[in-house]
Protein backbone atom coordinates (compact mmCIF):
# COMPACT_ATOMS: atom_id res chain seq x y z
CA UNK A 1 0.00 0.00 0.00
CA UNK A 2 2.98 2.11 0.69
CA UNK A 3 4.32 1.88 -2.46
CA UNK A 4 0.76 2.25 -4.11
CA UNK A 5 0.44 5.61 -2.23
CA UNK A 6 3.84 6.92 -3.58
CA UNK A 7 3.29 6.27 -6.83
CA UNK A 8 -0.28 8.10 -6.96
CA UNK A 9 1.19 10.94 -5.53
CA UNK A 10 4.09 10.80 -7.79
CA UNK A 11 1.67 10.52 -10.82
CA UNK A 12 -0.56 13.47 -9.29
CA UNK A 13 2.53 15.95 -9.15
CA UNK A 14 3.99 15.20 -12.19
CA UNK A 15 4.09 17.74 -15.15
CA UNK A 16 1.32 17.83 -17.72
CA UNK A 17 -1.79 17.44 -15.86
CA UNK A 18 -2.75 19.12 -12.35
CA UNK A 19 -3.01 16.76 -9.60
CA UNK A 20 -6.92 17.80 -9.07
CA UNK A 21 -9.28 18.77 -11.66
CA UNK A 22 -13.04 18.13 -10.74
CA UNK A 23 -14.69 18.78 -7.11
CA UNK A 24 -17.99 17.00 -6.42
CA UNK A 25 -19.50 18.60 -3.58
CA UNK A 26 -22.84 16.78 -2.22
CA UNK A 27 -25.54 18.54 0.04
CA UNK A 28 -25.50 14.76 2.60
CA UNK A 29 -23.88 15.14 5.82
CA UNK A 30 -20.42 14.01 6.28
CA UNK A 31 -21.16 10.98 7.92
CA UNK A 32 -23.12 9.39 5.04
CA UNK A 33 -20.70 11.16 2.26
CA UNK A 34 -19.15 8.43 0.08
CA UNK A 35 -15.76 9.85 -1.75
CA UNK A 36 -14.52 9.40 -5.39
CA UNK A 37 -11.83 10.38 -7.14
CA UNK A 38 -11.01 9.80 -10.65
CA UNK A 39 -7.45 8.88 -11.74
CA UNK A 40 -5.95 9.18 -15.22
CA UNK A 41 -5.29 5.20 -15.25
CA UNK A 42 -4.77 3.11 -12.58
CA UNK A 43 -1.74 1.22 -11.54
CA UNK A 44 -0.69 -1.50 -14.37
CA UNK A 45 -1.77 -4.24 -11.69
CA UNK A 46 -4.87 -3.59 -10.49
CA UNK A 47 -8.40 -3.08 -11.23
CA UNK A 48 -10.25 -0.21 -8.95
CA UNK A 49 -13.37 -1.02 -7.99
CA UNK A 50 -16.03 -0.39 -5.60
CA UNK A 51 -14.56 -2.72 -2.84
CA UNK A 52 -11.18 -1.05 -2.99
CA UNK A 53 -7.95 -2.86 -4.59
CA UNK A 54 -7.93 -5.86 -7.11
CA UNK A 55 -6.30 -7.54 -9.72
CA UNK A 56 -6.44 -7.40 -13.02
CA UNK A 57 -5.32 -8.96 -16.04
CA UNK A 58 -4.53 -5.36 -17.93
CA UNK A 59 -4.02 -1.63 -16.88
CA UNK A 60 -7.33 0.34 -16.38
CA UNK A 61 -8.54 3.76 -17.17
CA UNK A 62 -10.57 5.97 -14.80
CA UNK A 63 -11.41 3.62 -12.20
CA UNK A 64 -12.94 4.81 -9.12
CA UNK A 65 -12.29 4.34 -5.87
CA UNK A 66 -14.90 3.92 -3.31
CA UNK A 67 -13.24 3.00 0.34
CA UNK A 68 -12.83 6.46 2.35
CA UNK A 69 -10.07 4.92 4.14
CA UNK A 70 -7.80 4.66 0.65
CA UNK A 71 -8.22 8.20 -0.03
CA UNK A 72 -7.87 10.06 2.62
CA UNK A 73 -4.79 9.44 3.41
CA UNK A 74 -3.74 9.98 0.13
CA UNK A 75 -4.78 13.18 -0.29
CA UNK A 76 -5.61 14.71 3.26
CA UNK A 77 -2.54 17.32 2.48
CA UNK A 78 -4.44 19.08 0.03
CA UNK A 79 -7.86 18.33 0.28
CA UNK A 80 -10.70 18.35 3.25
CA UNK A 81 -13.20 15.40 4.45
CA UNK A 82 -16.01 17.29 2.65
CA UNK A 83 -14.77 16.98 -1.14
CA UNK A 84 -14.57 14.47 -3.90
CA UNK A 85 -12.28 14.77 -5.98
CA UNK A 86 -11.28 13.38 -9.86
CA UNK A 87 -7.76 14.06 -11.59
CA UNK A 88 -7.76 16.26 -14.71
CA UNK A 89 -7.61 13.62 -17.70
CA UNK A 90 -8.29 14.29 -21.75
CA UNK A 91 -10.47 11.42 -21.24
CA UNK A 92 -12.32 11.14 -18.50
CA UNK A 93 -15.28 9.13 -16.99
CA UNK A 94 -17.55 11.94 -16.77
CA UNK A 95 -20.75 9.98 -16.62
CA UNK A 96 -19.45 7.39 -14.07
CA UNK A 97 -18.75 10.82 -11.69
CA UNK A 98 -22.47 11.95 -12.45
CA UNK A 99 -24.45 8.48 -11.66
CA UNK A 100 -21.80 8.14 -8.50
CA UNK A 101 -23.19 12.00 -7.00
CA UNK A 102 -25.86 12.04 -4.65
CA UNK A 103 -29.14 13.64 -5.68
CA UNK A 104 -28.93 17.50 -5.68
CA UNK A 105 -25.40 17.33 -5.49
CA UNK A 106 -23.31 20.04 -7.13
CA UNK A 107 -20.19 18.37 -9.22
CA UNK A 108 -17.38 20.77 -10.47
CA UNK A 109 -15.48 19.69 -13.73
CA UNK A 110 -12.17 20.96 -14.13
CA UNK A 111 -10.21 22.04 -17.79
CA UNK A 112 -9.94 18.98 -20.25
CA UNK A 113 -12.09 17.30 -22.87
CA UNK A 114 -14.37 14.80 -21.19
CA UNK A 115 -16.11 11.81 -23.36
CA UNK A 116 -20.08 12.34 -24.04
CA UNK A 117 -22.26 11.35 -24.71
CA UNK A 118 -23.68 12.21 -20.87
CA UNK A 119 -26.94 11.00 -19.66
CA UNK A 120 -28.01 13.16 -16.34
CA UNK A 121 -30.59 11.17 -14.37
CA UNK A 122 -30.90 12.70 -11.49
CA UNK A 123 -31.03 16.30 -10.02
CA UNK A 124 -27.81 17.69 -10.14
CA UNK A 125 -25.86 21.19 -10.77
CA UNK A 126 -23.06 20.49 -13.10
CA UNK A 127 -20.35 23.39 -13.33
CA UNK A 128 -17.25 23.52 -15.87
CA UNK A 129 -14.32 24.96 -14.79
CA UNK A 130 -12.95 27.60 -17.89
CA UNK A 131 -11.62 24.87 -20.35
CA UNK A 132 -13.96 21.96 -19.59
CA UNK A 133 -15.33 20.28 -22.64
CA UNK A 134 -17.44 17.76 -22.99
CA UNK A 135 -17.35 16.11 -26.57
CA UNK A 136 -20.04 13.57 -28.00
CA UNK A 137 -19.90 10.51 -30.39
CA UNK A 138 -21.07 12.99 -33.44
CA UNK A 139 -24.58 10.48 -33.07
CA UNK A 140 -27.48 11.01 -30.42
CA UNK A 141 -27.46 13.55 -27.91
CA UNK A 142 -24.04 14.82 -26.41
CA UNK A 143 -25.84 16.04 -23.17
CA UNK A 144 -29.23 14.32 -22.30
CA UNK A 145 -31.45 15.71 -19.11
CA UNK A 146 -34.17 13.55 -18.36
CA UNK A 147 -34.66 14.32 -14.72
CA UNK A 148 -36.07 17.49 -13.54
CA UNK A 149 -34.12 20.46 -11.73
CA UNK A 150 -30.43 19.86 -13.02
CA UNK A 151 -28.31 22.86 -14.16
CA UNK A 152 -25.51 22.56 -16.87
CA UNK A 153 -23.26 25.26 -16.27
CA UNK A 154 -19.93 26.48 -18.03
CA UNK A 155 -18.95 24.26 -20.53
CA UNK A 156 -17.33 23.77 -24.04
CA UNK A 157 -20.76 21.05 -25.39
CA UNK A 158 -19.92 19.71 -29.23
CA UNK A 159 -20.67 16.84 -31.11
CA UNK A 160 -24.00 15.80 -31.66
CA UNK A 161 -25.09 13.52 -34.08
CA UNK A 162 -27.21 14.97 -37.00
CA UNK A 163 -30.64 13.20 -37.05
CA UNK A 164 -33.41 15.54 -37.18
CA UNK A 165 -35.44 12.39 -37.28
CA UNK A 166 -34.17 11.38 -33.92
CA UNK A 167 -33.98 15.10 -32.28
CA UNK A 168 -30.13 15.22 -32.05
CA UNK A 169 -29.31 17.92 -30.32
CA UNK A 170 -26.00 18.90 -28.33
CA UNK A 171 -28.15 19.43 -25.21
CA UNK A 172 -31.64 17.60 -24.92
CA UNK A 173 -33.78 18.56 -22.23
CA UNK A 174 -36.65 16.52 -21.34
CA UNK A 175 -37.50 17.55 -17.48
CA UNK A 176 -38.78 20.28 -16.11
CA UNK A 177 -36.74 23.48 -14.12
CA UNK A 178 -33.53 22.75 -15.96
CA UNK A 179 -30.95 25.80 -16.17
CA UNK A 180 -28.46 25.91 -18.79
CA UNK A 181 -26.14 28.73 -18.23
CA UNK A 182 -22.99 30.18 -19.98
CA UNK A 183 -22.36 27.38 -21.89
CA UNK A 184 -20.21 27.57 -25.54
CA UNK A 185 -22.29 24.90 -27.79
CA UNK A 186 -21.23 24.15 -30.95
CA UNK A 187 -20.67 20.93 -34.13
CA UNK A 188 -24.39 20.73 -33.30
CA UNK A 189 -27.82 19.85 -35.09
CA UNK A 190 -29.97 21.37 -32.89
CA UNK A 191 -27.98 23.41 -30.10
CA UNK A 192 -30.78 23.36 -27.07
CA UNK A 193 -32.95 21.12 -27.79
CA UNK A 194 -36.44 21.75 -25.17
CA UNK A 195 -39.22 18.84 -25.44
CA UNK A 196 -42.44 18.87 -23.15
CA UNK A 197 -41.11 20.71 -20.43
CA UNK A 198 -41.74 23.32 -17.73
CA UNK A 199 -40.20 26.67 -16.21
CA UNK A 200 -36.59 26.04 -17.66
CA UNK A 201 -34.24 28.98 -18.09
CA UNK A 202 -31.81 29.10 -21.01
CA UNK A 203 -29.37 32.32 -19.74
CA UNK A 204 -26.11 33.25 -21.72
CA UNK A 205 -24.95 30.46 -23.66
CA UNK A 206 -23.17 31.18 -26.89
CA UNK A 207 -24.04 28.53 -29.73
CA UNK A 208 -22.92 28.24 -33.12
CA UNK A 209 -23.91 25.54 -35.72
CA UNK A 210 -22.70 24.07 -39.02
CA UNK A 211 -24.91 26.47 -41.92
CA UNK A 212 -22.91 27.56 -44.58
CA UNK A 213 -23.73 31.58 -44.41
CA UNK A 214 -21.65 34.07 -46.65
CA UNK A 215 -19.23 36.00 -44.70
CA UNK A 216 -19.27 39.89 -44.90
CA UNK A 217 -18.52 42.68 -43.30
CA UNK A 218 -21.18 45.01 -44.57
CA UNK A 219 -23.99 43.08 -44.06
CA UNK A 220 -26.63 46.02 -45.10
CA UNK A 221 -24.63 46.49 -48.77
CA UNK A 222 -25.42 42.70 -50.08
CA UNK A 223 -29.16 41.81 -51.01
CA UNK A 224 -27.70 38.24 -51.22
CA UNK A 225 -25.27 38.44 -48.27
CA UNK A 226 -27.28 35.49 -46.02
CA UNK A 227 -27.04 32.69 -48.03
CA UNK A 228 -28.07 30.47 -45.24
CA UNK A 229 -27.66 27.30 -47.72
CA UNK A 230 -28.02 23.54 -45.92
CA UNK A 231 -25.38 21.55 -46.29
CA UNK A 232 -25.31 17.68 -46.48
CA UNK A 233 -26.94 16.42 -43.00
CA UNK A 234 -28.49 20.15 -42.81
CA UNK A 235 -28.05 22.08 -39.43
CA UNK A 236 -31.01 22.57 -36.77
CA UNK A 237 -31.84 25.48 -34.82
CA UNK A 238 -30.29 27.50 -31.99
CA UNK A 239 -32.42 26.56 -29.85
CA UNK A 240 -35.73 24.56 -30.34
CA UNK A 241 -39.08 24.64 -27.90
CA UNK A 242 -41.54 21.80 -28.70
CA UNK A 243 -44.99 21.94 -26.44
CA UNK A 244 -43.26 23.69 -23.39
CA UNK A 245 -44.57 26.40 -20.56
CA UNK A 246 -42.76 29.11 -19.09
CA UNK A 247 -39.55 29.20 -20.31
CA UNK A 248 -37.07 31.68 -19.90
CA UNK A 249 -34.53 32.57 -23.05
CA UNK A 250 -32.26 35.01 -21.83
CA UNK A 251 -28.53 36.78 -23.15
CA UNK A 252 -27.94 33.77 -25.74
CA UNK A 253 -25.93 34.63 -28.94
CA UNK A 254 -26.72 32.32 -31.69
CA UNK A 255 -25.58 32.22 -35.11
CA UNK A 256 -25.21 29.71 -38.40
CA UNK A 257 -27.91 27.71 -37.52
CA UNK A 258 -31.01 26.72 -39.45
CA UNK A 259 -33.26 29.33 -37.47
CA UNK A 260 -32.00 31.18 -34.42
CA UNK A 261 -35.03 30.57 -31.68
CA UNK A 262 -37.76 28.37 -33.09
CA UNK A 263 -41.02 28.25 -30.93
CA UNK A 264 -43.90 25.71 -31.81
CA UNK A 265 -46.85 25.08 -29.60
CA UNK A 266 -44.82 26.85 -26.61
CA UNK A 267 -46.91 29.39 -24.47
CA UNK A 268 -45.97 31.91 -21.47
CA UNK A 269 -42.52 32.24 -22.08
CA UNK A 270 -40.30 35.80 -21.70
CA UNK A 271 -37.58 35.72 -24.15
CA UNK A 272 -34.92 38.87 -24.04
CA UNK A 273 -31.48 40.32 -24.70
CA UNK A 274 -30.13 37.58 -27.21
CA UNK A 275 -28.87 38.10 -30.65
CA UNK A 276 -29.11 35.91 -33.84
CA UNK A 277 -27.39 36.40 -36.68
CA UNK A 278 -26.86 35.02 -39.96
CA UNK A 279 -29.22 32.29 -40.04
CA UNK A 280 -32.61 31.59 -41.85
CA UNK A 281 -34.83 32.77 -39.72
CA UNK A 282 -33.62 34.92 -36.71
CA UNK A 283 -37.15 34.37 -34.91
CA UNK A 284 -39.12 31.30 -36.34
CA UNK A 285 -42.35 31.07 -34.13
CA UNK A 286 -45.68 29.41 -34.66
CA UNK A 287 -48.98 27.56 -32.59
CA UNK A 288 -47.31 29.81 -29.32
CA UNK A 289 -49.56 31.98 -27.54
CA UNK A 290 -49.05 34.90 -24.25
CA UNK A 291 -45.17 35.19 -25.26
CA UNK A 292 -43.18 38.08 -24.65
CA UNK A 293 -39.83 39.72 -26.72
CA UNK A 294 -38.02 41.93 -25.35
CA UNK A 295 -34.65 43.54 -26.37
CA UNK A 296 -33.62 41.05 -28.64
CA UNK A 297 -31.49 41.90 -32.19
CA UNK A 298 -32.20 39.97 -35.06
CA UNK A 299 -29.38 41.04 -37.60
CA UNK A 300 -28.04 39.91 -40.78
CA UNK A 301 -29.92 37.03 -41.62
CA UNK A 302 -31.97 35.57 -44.45
CA UNK A 303 -35.12 36.79 -42.32
CA UNK A 304 -35.40 38.35 -39.31
CA UNK A 305 -38.92 36.29 -37.22
CA UNK A 306 -41.42 34.85 -38.45
CA UNK A 307 -44.25 34.98 -36.44
CA UNK A 308 -47.32 32.80 -37.16
CA UNK A 309 -51.01 31.36 -35.92
CA UNK A 310 -50.65 32.61 -32.74
CA UNK A 311 -52.46 35.13 -30.19
CA UNK A 312 -51.97 37.77 -27.43
CA UNK A 313 -47.72 37.75 -28.25
CA UNK A 314 -46.22 41.37 -26.98
CA UNK A 315 -43.25 41.97 -29.37
CA UNK A 316 -41.59 45.12 -27.58
CA UNK A 317 -38.11 47.26 -28.02
CA UNK A 318 -35.97 44.44 -30.62
CA UNK A 319 -34.49 44.89 -33.60
CA UNK A 320 -34.86 43.50 -36.85
CA UNK A 321 -32.57 44.86 -38.96
CA UNK A 322 -30.26 44.34 -42.26
CA UNK A 323 -31.55 41.00 -43.38
CA UNK A 324 -31.66 40.98 -46.81
CA UNK A 325 -32.23 37.84 -48.64
CA UNK A 326 -34.79 35.81 -50.59
CA UNK A 327 -36.63 35.93 -47.18
CA UNK A 328 -35.55 39.24 -46.37
CA UNK A 329 -38.48 40.45 -44.43
CA UNK A 330 -37.86 42.28 -40.82
CA UNK A 331 -40.45 40.76 -39.30
CA UNK A 332 -43.44 38.87 -40.60
CA UNK A 333 -46.62 38.16 -39.07
CA UNK A 334 -49.09 35.80 -40.40
CA UNK A 335 -52.53 34.95 -38.89
CA UNK A 336 -51.24 36.43 -35.57
CA UNK A 337 -54.36 38.28 -33.68
CA UNK A 338 -54.66 40.52 -30.33
CA UNK A 339 -51.07 41.09 -29.99
CA UNK A 340 -48.89 44.53 -29.21
CA UNK A 341 -46.22 45.20 -31.58
CA UNK A 342 -44.21 48.44 -29.87
CA UNK A 343 -41.04 50.19 -29.66
CA UNK A 344 -39.23 47.60 -32.73
CA UNK A 345 -36.76 49.11 -34.74
CA UNK A 346 -37.38 47.34 -38.38
CA UNK A 347 -34.34 48.74 -40.78
CA UNK A 348 -32.52 48.14 -43.67
CA UNK A 349 -34.84 44.88 -44.91
CA UNK A 350 -35.51 44.08 -48.06
CA UNK A 351 -39.16 44.28 -46.73
CA UNK A 352 -39.86 45.70 -43.22
CA UNK A 353 -42.93 44.71 -41.88
CA UNK A 354 -45.42 42.05 -43.14
CA UNK A 355 -48.99 41.99 -42.39
CA UNK A 356 -51.15 39.11 -43.65
CA UNK A 357 -55.05 37.49 -42.22
CA UNK A 358 -53.84 39.67 -38.69
CA UNK A 359 -56.57 41.09 -36.55
CA UNK A 360 -56.79 43.42 -33.64
CA UNK A 361 -53.10 44.11 -33.22
CA UNK A 362 -51.72 47.44 -31.68
CA UNK A 363 -48.52 48.73 -33.37
CA UNK A 364 -47.24 51.69 -31.23
CA UNK A 365 -44.29 53.94 -32.20
CA UNK A 366 -42.36 51.51 -34.60
CA UNK A 367 -39.44 52.65 -36.87
CA UNK A 368 -40.32 51.17 -40.03
CA UNK A 369 -37.58 53.33 -41.91
CA UNK A 370 -34.98 52.86 -44.23
CA UNK A 371 -36.12 49.70 -45.98
CA UNK A 372 -36.64 48.51 -49.94
CA UNK A 373 -40.91 48.27 -49.51
CA UNK A 374 -41.78 49.70 -45.56
CA UNK A 375 -45.32 47.74 -45.17
CA UNK A 376 -46.82 45.17 -47.08
CA UNK A 377 -50.55 45.29 -46.18
CA UNK A 378 -53.11 42.26 -46.75
CA UNK A 379 -56.75 43.61 -47.62
CA UNK A 380 -57.96 40.73 -45.15
CA UNK A 381 -56.00 41.83 -41.90
CA UNK A 382 -58.90 43.92 -40.00
CA UNK A 383 -59.21 46.03 -36.76
CA UNK A 384 -55.57 47.24 -36.54
CA UNK A 385 -54.22 49.81 -34.93
CA UNK A 386 -50.93 52.10 -35.84
CA UNK A 387 -49.91 55.40 -33.93
CA UNK A 388 -46.65 57.21 -33.31
CA UNK A 389 -44.71 54.61 -35.86
CA UNK A 390 -42.59 55.88 -38.17
CA UNK A 391 -42.92 54.96 -41.83
CA UNK A 392 -39.92 56.98 -43.20
CA UNK A 393 -37.07 56.92 -46.14
CA UNK A 394 -38.12 53.35 -47.67
CA UNK A 395 -38.48 53.62 -51.31
CA UNK A 396 -41.97 52.30 -51.35
CA UNK A 397 -43.56 52.88 -48.19
CA UNK A 398 -46.63 50.41 -48.62
CA UNK A 399 -47.31 47.81 -50.70
CA UNK A 400 -51.38 46.72 -50.30
CA UNK A 401 -53.34 43.46 -51.74
CA UNK A 402 -56.47 45.32 -50.91
CA UNK A 403 -58.36 47.97 -49.08
CA UNK A 404 -57.43 48.99 -45.96
CA UNK A 405 -60.86 47.91 -44.14
CA UNK A 406 -61.91 48.61 -40.53
CA UNK A 407 -57.85 49.20 -39.72
CA UNK A 408 -57.06 52.54 -37.72
CA UNK A 409 -53.91 54.56 -38.67
CA UNK A 410 -54.67 56.59 -35.81
CA UNK A 411 -55.45 56.40 -32.19
CA UNK A 412 -56.51 58.79 -30.22
CA UNK A 413 -55.73 61.87 -32.61
CA UNK A 414 -52.25 60.59 -32.95
CA UNK A 415 -51.65 59.02 -36.10
CA UNK A 416 -48.04 58.33 -37.88
CA UNK A 417 -44.93 59.71 -39.52
CA UNK A 418 -44.48 59.46 -43.05
CA UNK A 419 -42.32 61.43 -45.63
CA UNK A 420 -44.09 63.85 -47.66
CA UNK A 421 -46.63 65.00 -45.30
CA UNK A 422 -48.25 68.05 -46.18
CA UNK A 423 -47.05 70.81 -43.09
CA UNK A 424 -49.90 72.29 -42.30
CA UNK A 425 -50.54 72.95 -38.70
CA UNK A 426 -52.88 75.61 -37.62
CA UNK A 427 -52.47 74.87 -33.70
CA UNK A 428 -49.09 74.02 -33.97
CA UNK A 429 -49.43 70.62 -31.92
CA UNK A 430 -47.13 68.44 -34.17
CA UNK A 431 -50.35 66.53 -36.22
CA UNK A 432 -50.94 67.33 -39.28
CA UNK A 433 -54.21 68.74 -40.08
CA UNK A 434 -54.91 67.62 -43.79
CA UNK A 435 -54.99 63.96 -43.79
CA UNK A 436 -52.05 61.73 -45.49
CA UNK A 437 -52.66 59.02 -48.09
CA UNK A 438 -50.33 56.87 -48.83
CA UNK A 439 -51.26 55.02 -52.19
CA UNK A 440 -49.57 51.70 -53.87
CA UNK A 441 -50.22 51.84 -57.89
CA UNK A 442 -47.85 49.50 -58.61
CA UNK A 443 -48.80 46.90 -55.90
CA UNK A 444 -47.76 43.07 -56.22
CA UNK A 445 -46.52 44.19 -59.82
CA UNK A 446 -42.87 44.76 -59.00
CA UNK A 447 -42.12 41.43 -57.20
CA UNK A 448 -43.87 39.67 -60.25
CA UNK A 449 -42.16 42.21 -62.87
CA UNK A 450 -39.42 43.44 -61.19
CA UNK A 451 -38.41 45.84 -63.72
CA UNK A 452 -41.65 47.68 -63.11
CA UNK A 453 -39.90 49.31 -60.00
CA UNK A 454 -37.83 51.64 -62.39
CA UNK A 455 -41.32 53.11 -62.87
CA UNK A 456 -41.08 54.13 -58.92
CA UNK A 457 -39.63 57.87 -59.53
CA UNK A 458 -41.11 58.50 -62.88
CA UNK A 459 -42.98 61.70 -63.11
CA UNK A 460 -46.61 60.25 -64.25
CA UNK A 461 -46.38 58.20 -60.74
CA UNK A 462 -45.57 62.09 -58.71
CA UNK A 463 -48.57 62.96 -60.19
CA UNK A 464 -51.18 60.82 -59.65
CA UNK A 465 -49.68 60.52 -55.81
CA UNK A 466 -49.72 64.59 -55.53
CA UNK A 467 -53.14 64.74 -57.08
CA UNK A 468 -54.23 61.22 -54.72
CA UNK A 469 -52.95 63.47 -52.05
CA UNK A 470 -55.27 66.48 -52.03
CA UNK A 471 -58.03 64.66 -53.11
CA UNK A 472 -58.40 60.73 -52.76
CA UNK A 473 -58.79 58.94 -56.45
CA UNK A 474 -61.47 56.41 -56.25
CA UNK A 475 -60.36 52.57 -57.23
CA UNK A 476 -57.05 52.48 -55.73
CA UNK A 477 -55.43 50.69 -52.76
CA UNK A 478 -54.81 53.75 -50.15
CA UNK A 479 -54.01 54.13 -46.45
CA UNK A 480 -55.52 57.18 -45.07
CA UNK A 481 -53.58 58.25 -42.20
CA UNK A 482 -55.71 61.52 -40.54
CA UNK A 483 -53.76 62.61 -38.41
CA UNK A 484 -50.10 62.76 -40.00
CA UNK A 485 -47.29 63.30 -37.46
CA UNK A 486 -45.25 66.26 -38.52
CA UNK A 487 -41.27 66.06 -38.22
CA UNK A 488 -41.39 68.70 -35.22
CA UNK A 489 -43.39 66.49 -33.18
CA UNK A 490 -41.48 63.65 -31.83
CA UNK A 491 -43.33 60.00 -31.72
CA UNK A 492 -42.25 59.90 -27.79
CA UNK A 493 -44.07 63.06 -26.71
CA UNK A 494 -47.71 60.63 -28.27
CA UNK A 495 -46.86 57.62 -26.77
CA UNK A 496 -44.22 56.13 -23.99
CA UNK A 497 -44.25 52.33 -24.75
CA UNK A 498 -45.15 50.26 -21.86
CA UNK A 499 -41.80 48.86 -19.49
Amino acid sequence: MKRLSARLLARAGSTGAPPVSAILQSPKSSGDRHQRTVGSAGPADCKLGTEGLQPASRPCRGGIFKSQSILLPLFAAVFNAQTILAAGTSVSPLQQLVDDAGPGATVRVPVGVYEGNLVIEKPLHLIGDEGAEIRGTGRGKTVAITAPDVTLEGFRIRGSGRDLMDDDATVFVAADRATIINNSIDDCLHGIYLKKVKDCRITGNVITGTAIVADTSDPGDDPENCDASTPVGGPGNGIHQWNCERTEIAGNTITRTRDGIYFSFTNHCRIEGNKVSRVRYGLHYMYSDDNTFEGNRFFANAGGAAVMFSERVTIHDNDFVDNRGSRATGLILLSVDDSVIEGNRIGKNALGLSLNQCNRNRFIANAVDGNHVGMRFGGNSDDNAFSANSFRRNLYPAEMTGESGTNRWEVAGVGNRWDNVAPVDFNADGIGDLPHRELDVLGSLRRDFAPVSLLAGSPALWLVRFAHQRAALPGLNTIQDNSPLLDVAPAGRFFRPKP
